[in-house]
């Protein structure tokens, strides 16, 4: 009681004297309340700072929406939980959509909606519920995110995102997005067609903050190309193929943009080589001929030997398609040739059948590391080897029951793969049909995996065997062609007029006909010095009575004939008698005039590629032939300076005998003419050409023209070798693939190939369009590039 008085009359007296000190109580109690100020003014900064981050700047206004939806959606389900029956959300439809029932999206996708739940269409017209349902609300958001009449479409399980990982991906892609439009607008002036809207657009700004007209943005598309693995081969949705060829497209355009942003084009000169143009006479006759060796890259058909940070290297050619593009730093100067698709499969088809019958079908190598075997080039290291099971299974055939068949009709018989069946061969599908597509946009079976690892199904989205095509990815692929052919390619010929490309290339590239040629130029080899000295040691040994009109001599060596085989002295007996009777035929002079030596220190085993020296020595009374065949000194001089210079197949001195074929091509290493030397009877004055340099100026034109008739006459020549050895084995005669032969495809055939070949029709007819558009713009410097008429054969 005398507390409770005591403390009743302290707190009376405290109210009568009025505020004063506080008391040691009341003080801690305030102190400990203001302890917490600090803390609360800082959730206050913090709360302010997110929500200008993530709610307060417009270009975040999808990441707002996000964070907003799923606050609704956490809302709707504490009201579903304290109601005794579930609340649906209001499906809020936007004008001129009927509400409820059946509505047709932008793709012809069609949804059902029944009391907010979303149902969708299956193929069999069934509906299947999509959980869970969801509120739909509007606002002005970016073209990325957004509705389908108003309906949100279902992402599939697998591509959906956490909604902060699709936050992330949105702010990122925005951030790239303006990158990129600043660097096209920064570049519109120089690049025709790369400019894009400006976001201060009047016109656009108005159609963005009125969606009531009727502007409806697109629907929302998650990323597929870094969700999905490209290992499987899942085939991707008619949506799916879509939405990834837009994401292809913006990825590709975005790095063709950070490559031009490192100081444009490079000095490297990139020939884009498509198979069965006439890309080898192009390549070979005219873009190498018009750089130095010393600027030229290593060949690189079978393999990318070439070094892309090499300063040396300016002139590459190859099979490879465009994603090789990708792995360099900067954009080079690209040029390509392009061919009518039916013509370039029907070419594809003789050459895989050439290439078969040159060996039978049987798979051989080559032993020339200078070479590159056909049979590891793509795209025929799989279409030929087919073709060699079906000559090795009619082999078979004819030696077990030696009934042989026919070929009245080179494109369908039983003897090799009928074109019928060869264009519908899935190989054929994977490496040849709109073969020129794929290889400009980077996305052939030869494409680098590293940075085109979903090649595979974006081809299987626009030429799936079992399907009619996807139009809607095959229009946003074709489109971005058709820019990067403008815009990325400098140089875009075709092949139905050779000469006309090869002016505006030479006008276009700087590589004028009138300029200098320059021949291949190896270091100083040993070949010269080495066959001076062996013809001058032969000549000393074989010296005859009768006076001699002239010695020709020459280093050569076959592709498939190495030294270890020329150590072999029975096999090395036969071999020099049927070489220098082949000779004699075609020098028209006696087998006992030709030679046939070692390369060096008269030692079979002195060397591994078979290197030889071959001596032909004209009597006196040699009388030139009225054969064109018979090679006389200065012809025989002046085709293996031919052979030689241009790289060509030499067969051209042993057609006259059978079985040498076997050995390969017969390649030139050097060639050189004695004559008896008129100061000092019984001697020899011996001149070798010197090869390491050009001692002829030739202009580019006149050189073009001397390898294009040199790479003619070498094909011909492979081509009756190939077929002269099938002959042998089937009943009667046939001429091999000649114009007329075409004529007996059934139009029906024809038509087939160019429906399969829809990419390339429509590539090549635009590639067409944009060469005559490129040579009115040039006419005036057309007019300086004179090629010279092309040479008899």
């Amino acid at each position: 009681q005398r507390g409770a008085r005591s403390g009743g009359s302290h707190h009376a007296a405290m109210r009568s004297r009025g505020p004063l000190l506080p008391t040691k109580r009341t003080a801690r109690d305030d102190g400990r309340k203001r302890s917490w100020l600090p803390w609360a003014l800082l959730f206050v900064v913090l709360s302010g700072a997110v929500y200008f981050i993530f709610l307060g700047t417009d270009h975040e206004i999808g990441t707002a929406r996000v964070m907003r939806d799923a606050a609704e959606r956490a809302r709707l389900s504490r009201l579903q939980k304290r109601a005794s029956a579930p609340i649906e959300p209001v499906v809020e439809m936007p004008k001129g959509v009927p509400d409820p029932g059946y509505v047709k999206s932008e793709n012809g996708q069609t949804w059902q909606v029944k009391g907010g739940v979303k149902n969708v269409a299956t193929m069999d017209e069934s509906w299947v519920a999509s959980p869970p349902q969801e509120p739909v609300t509007f606002a002005k958001v970016p073209d990325d995110i957004g509705f389908v009449n108003g309906i949100v479409k279902e992402i599939p399980p697998e591509f959906r995102m956490t909604p902060e990982e699709k936050a992330e991906y949105l702010r990122d892609k925005a951030r790239m997005k303006e990158e990129d439009d600043e660097y096209r607008r920064a570049h519109a002036g120089d690049t025709p067609g790369v400019g894009v809207p400006r976001s201060d657009n009047e016109a656009t700004r108005d159609v963005e903050a009125e969606p009531g007209k009727g502007y409806l943005h697109r629907p929302l598309k998650l990323p597929i190309l870094d969700n999905d693995d490209a290992s499987d081969n899942k085939m991707w949705s008619e949506e799916q193929c879509e939405v990834a060829a837009q994401e292809w497209v913006d990825r590709r355009e975005r790095d063709y943009a950070a490559r031009m942003a490192k100081g444009g084009k490079s000095d490297l000169l990139f020939f884009l080589h498509i198979p069965r143009t006439a890309g080898r006479s192009f390549h070979f006759c005219f873009l190498k001929l018009a750089t130095p060796e010393p600027k030229r890259c290593d060949k690189s058909y079978d393999e990318l030997r070439m070094d892309p940070h090499d300063p040396h290297c300016e002139m590459l050619a190859t099979h490879d398609d465009y994603s090789l593009v990708e792995r360099f730093d900067r954009q080079p100067k690209i040029v390509t040739m392009l061919r009518d698709p039916v013509a370039r499969i029907l070419s594809s088809y003789e050459f895989a059948v050439e290439v078969s019958v040159r060996s039978f079908g049987n798979d051989v190598q080559t032993n020339n590391k200078r070479r590159v075997s056909t049979r590891e080039v793509w795209p025929w290291e799989h279409v030929v080897r087919h073709i060699d099971r079906d000559l090795r299974a009619y082999k078979k055939r004819v030696d077990e029951d030696g009934r042989k068949g026919s070929i009245a009709n080179v494109y369908n018989n039983s003897v090799y793969t009928p074109l019928h069946e060869f264009i519908e061969l899935p190989m054929a599908n994977d490496d040849l049909h709109n073969g020129q597509f794929m290889q400009l946009m980077g996305l052939t079976s030869n494409a680098s995996p590293e940075t085109e690892p979903h090649a595979y199904k974006l081809r299987r989205c626009v030429r799936d065997a079992g399907r009619r095509w996807n139009e809607k990815t095959v229009d946003i692929l074709f489109d971005y062609a058709k820019r990067r052919l403008r815009e990325e390619v400098d140089v875009t010929v075709v092949h139905e007029r050779l000469d006309d490309s090869l002016a505006y290339s030479s006008a276009a590239l700087g590589m004028h006909m009138s300029g200098p040629s320059y021949v291949p130029n190896r270091p100083p080899p040993r070949h010269t010095a080495t066959l001076k000295n062996r013809m001058s040691r032969w000549l000393d040994r074989n010296k005859k009575d009768e006076s001699v009109a002239a010695v020709v001599g020459f280093v050569f060596n076959f592709d498939k004939l190495t030294g270890d085989q020329l150590e072999k002295l029975p096999w090395r007996q036969g071999y020099d008698r049927a070489m220098r009777a082949a000779l004699a035929i075609a020098t028209g002079v006696s087998p006992d005039d030709v030679a046939i030596t070692p390369h060096q220190r008269d030692d079979w085993r002195a060397n591994e590629m078979g290197f030889q020296i071959g001596i032909v020595r004209y009597p006196a009374d040699y009388v030139t032939s009225y054969d064109p065949k018979v090679l006389a000194p200065d012809t025989l001089l002046e085709r293996l300076r031919e052979a030689r210079r241009d790289e060509t197949d030499a067969g051209f001195l042993v057609d006259g005998a059978d079985g040498f074929d076997a050995y390969g091509s017969m390649n030139i290493l050097a060639e050189g003419r004695a004559e008896e030397s008129k100061d000092t009877p019984g001697t020899y004055d011996i001149d070798v050409d010197d090869f390491g340099t050009d001692p002829e100026f030739m202009p580019l034109g006149q050189r073009y023209r001397e390898c294009e008739r040199a790479q003619k006459r070498k094909y011909s020549r492979l081509k009756t070798k190939a077929f002269r050895s099938l002959h042998q084995h089937v009943e009667g005669e046939f001429e091999p693939f000649i114009k007329e032969d075409r004529k007996l495809i059934p139009q029906s055939l024809l038509d087939r190939i160019r429906d399969i070949n829809h990419l390339d029709v429509r590539l090549h007819e635009f590639a067409t369009e944009l060469f005559e558009e490129r040579m009115k713009e040039s006419m005036e410097e057309l007019e300086r590039e004179k090629l010279p008429a092309r040479l008899p054969i």
